[in-house]
């Protein structure tokens, strides 16, 4: 038996196992838990920090590195409970995490209201054969949540240029750039007055990312801020393994 055959294995197991756990308000309430308050991390970069050691300028993560985004929003920190729920939507087709994903992300990203300026918001897309195998995108799902609570403009600007290896099984930086360059494509479009909100699951190096900004920055978006479900602590060893 190959890999591949032991991890569908392990993913058709976890779906049996996972199909009654309670999902949404219930599940945070039975773990007692809730989403970060702006200080528990850094809004520039979005890691954990401690009490007073983000400023505008960033933390000690990023204070010093050039990023092509302007904000990070999360709802916590890729550990559990949380961790546990993004696998359970991505690899047990719990769906439903997702629109309640993008709900919850609406609470927090409370800087993203300007009046001044249009708010787009678009998922970083899956690729096809990626899309297929797992049954829905959920980084679109949770886009269009968040999109159709706030009633900010859902618009997919992004889309996958080819597929790439899963940014997981990368464990070097270097690497990582790599693999997602160039695997992003985007349609020529005015985006001078607007301000984007670019949604994904997990960030973890802001690789992915990255490669997504520069194309969204390209085409003039006048700011861009990460909404995120988790990020991942860069001295944890989860960071490995997102």
């Amino acid at each position: 038996m190959n890999f591949r055959s032991v991890r569908e294995l392990g993913r058709g197991l976890c779906s049996l196992v996972v199909q009654d756990a309670p999902i949404g308000d219930r599940a945070a309430a039975q773990a007692g838990w809730a989403s970060d308050a702006p200080g528990r991390y850094c809004r520039r970069c979005g890691a954990s920090v401690g009490p007073g050691a983000a400023t505008a300028a960033g933390c000690a993560h990023c204070r010093s590195v050039k990023l092509v985004w302007d904000g990070c929003y999360r709802l916590g920190a890729y550990k559990p409970p949380l961790a546990g729920w993004i696998v359970q939507m991505k690899f047990a087709r719990l769906w439903s995490w997702c629109c309640w994903f993008g709900e919850k992300l609406v609470t927090v990203c409370d800087g993203a209201k300007d009046d001044s300026r249009q708010t787009l918001v678009t998922p970083i897309p899956l690729h096809w054969r990626r899309r297929f195998g797992r049954g829905y995108d959920q980084a679109v799902l949770i886009a269009e949540a968040l999109a159709d609570v706030s009633g900010w403009t859902y618009a997919p600007l992004l889309h996958r240029t080819r597929s790439t290896k899963s940014q997981s099984l990368i464990h070097n930086q270097a690497d990582r750039l790599t693999n997602v360059r160039g695997a992003f494509g985007m349609d020529a479009v005015d985006l001078s007055d607007c301000r984007v909100l670019l949604v994904d699951d997990v960030k973890t190096s802001g690789s992915t990312a990255a490669q997504c900004a520069r194309l969204l920055r390209r085409n003039g978006a006048a700011r861009i801020d990460l909404a995120v479900i988790a990020v991942a602590d860069p001295k944890h060893a989860d960071f490995q393994r997102v």
